[in-house]
């Protein structure tokens, strides 16, 4: 830990509601300030306890806020106690009124770690919603892309400008995975009514999520469900069924799951099956050419087919009906995805500062050293 003149706080949960909350104090008087406060279950006090050591307590008086405390260093505590807001915001005021300076996680975390890629990645770490980002971004954290940004300013050094060059190029075409660690991926289902949308996520989620029924216009509203397929983090996105209706609220269904589908990052196209192809669902088709086709319901029997585009034959109620779905899914949106320790940029900064470098580096390789050498880096 960095020496500090300031005694400081900072929350190192997050905000709102939790089961329980931590606050780190840290300072030349941590100690001693925490220490008009905590009044331990035992006749040791906190100074005289070894770093490391767990002591049980009260806050303020005896019978009093129930915390636990750490002296994680020789001049600092951390203080688990109760994760609601009045618990905790009873021991933050208790310390801002002797003199604490309060400091955001985000402040705490930059100081802690001076290497901006590494902090950056810890802080995108807190927000990852599955293992697998998250080692992705641990990796990040402990050296990979910070190695990598220190081969290509090498590289340049060394005049290699084709194969700094080839560096560069290989960063950025890991920064669509990258930007996607952190927030995850959007799929919206979308198709005509009754095709089986919301019977396809509820199969993907493993739960009835979204309502089915077997009348068309059950769903009029677009309907989220957060999954994890192979460790990646995808919101799908269930949508009103796309057709000729006078209904209004159906009407507003349609124009909101049109609103929708140009900012998913793969559209899912469900037709049924058991019926004939229509000319609607050509337009649809030619309307969205990039869109994952799927054709749902393939476990009825003898319905007329007719001839359709090729796309991943489903069904929602089969088992394992939704294998290969759930495969081509992540092919579409992962592809390959990246080996153990490779080097990810994963934040807008990191990235835009990678294609500055790209744009400079035939023709200045001064001012691309300066770039990569310059925040975020």
């Amino acid at each position: 830990m960095h020496c500090q003149k300031k005694n400081r706080i900072v929350q190192l949960t997050a905000p709102g509601r939790s089961a329980l909350a931590a606050l780190r104090v840290e300072g030349p008087q941590a100690v001693e300030l925490v220490e008009k406060f905590f009044l331990p279950q035992g006749s040791l006090r906190l100074r005289d306890r070894t770093l490391g050591s767990i002591c049980f307590g009260h806050w303020g008086r005896e019978g009093g806020e129930e915390v636990i405390l750490s002296r994680s260093h020789s001049n600092a505590v951390e203080i688990h106690c109760h994760g609601g807001a009045i618990s905790r915001n009873l021991l933050r005021e208790s310390l801002l009124a002797v003199g604490c300076e309060e400091i955001t996680w985000d402040h705490w975390l930059a100081d802690q770690h001076p290497d901006p890629i590494e902090a950056a990645a810890l802080r995108a770490v807190a927000g990852a919603k599955s293992q697998r980002t998250a080692m992705i971004l641990l990796d990040q954290a402990q050296g990979a892309l910070r190695a990598a940004i220190d081969g290509v300013s090498l590289l340049l050094r060394q005049r290699e400008v084709s194969a700094a060059c080839a560096a560069l190029e290989g960063l950025l075409a890991t920064a669509p995975l990258g930007m996607h660690l952190v927030c995850g991926w959007r799929v919206v289902l979308a198709g005509g009514a009754n095709v089986g949308k919301s019977s396809l996520i509820n199969a993907l989620v493993g739960y009835q999520r979204a309502i089915v029924y077997d009348q068309p216009g059950t769903t009029r509203d677009a309907l989220v469900a957060n999954i994890a397929l192979e460790g990646w983090p995808i919101e799908l996105i269930d949508t009103a069924g796309l057709g000729s209706t006078s209904d209004s609220l159906e009407l507003a269904g349609m124009q909101e799951t049109t609103a929708i589908l140009p900012e998913a990052d793969l559209v899912i196209l469900v037709f049924d099956a058991s019926r004939q192809w229509s000319a609607a669902e050509d337009r649809l088709v030619q309307s969205w050419p990039a869109a994952l086709r799927v054709h749902n319901k393939c476990d009825l029997e003898g319905a007329p087919r007719g001839q359709r585009p090729t796309g991943v034959e489903s069904s929602a109620l089969a088992p394992g009906g939704v294998k290969q779905l759930s495969e081509q899914i992540v092919q579409r949106l992962v592809g390959e995805p990246p080996t153990p320790y490779a080097a990810v940029p994963f934040d807008s900064a990191q990235i835009s500062a990678l294609k500055d470098a790209r744009s400079l580096v035939g023709n200045d390789v001064s001012r691309t050293l300066k770039r990569l050498s310059e925040p975020p880096f």
